[in-house]
């Protein structure tokens, strides 16, 4: 059960390490390639990891199951959120995003969500073991 949060820790250690290499280490304005692109990466273990215990502490209120079975969909559910938040950011830059592709990128998120709670995806997990 611990081993999400250790990961979640070296995350943010990898968070901060990014941090520190594009500040001290790139000129931004001599290699602007490298620095969208390690500001993507940053991005997204942000989000990832926040949304972590975001979905954690949403999932102990609402949801009535063991804890490791809370913490493992809470894993899954921030590295969509993490995912879609990329994909986000990545149209808004190309300048592809509008409504209508915001809201098929959202309603897709949202059956990957319904897909991963389903019952018949739980019965499949479990008849695998």
């Amino acid at each position: 059960m611990y081993l999400y949060h250790i990961i979640s820790g070296i995350k943010f250690i990898l968070w901060v390490a990014i941090i520190l290499i594009v500040y001290t280490s790139i000129n931004i304005y001599e290699d602007p390639m490298m620095g969208i692109w390690l500001g993507f990466l940053w991005i997204f273990i942000a989000s990832w990891g926040i949304s972590f215990y975001l979905f954690v502490g949403i999932q102990n209120i609402y949801r009535h199951v063991e804890k490791l079975r809370i913490i493992k969909d809470s894993y899954k559910l921030s590295l969509l959120f993490g995912i879609y938040v990329l994909i986000n950011i990545l149209l808004l830059l190309l300048e592809y995003r509008n409504k209508y592709i915001g809201i098929v990128l959202l309603i897709g998120f949202v059956f990957l969500q319904i897909a991963l709670f389903s019952d018949s995806a739980k019965k499949n997990e479990e008849d695998a073991w």
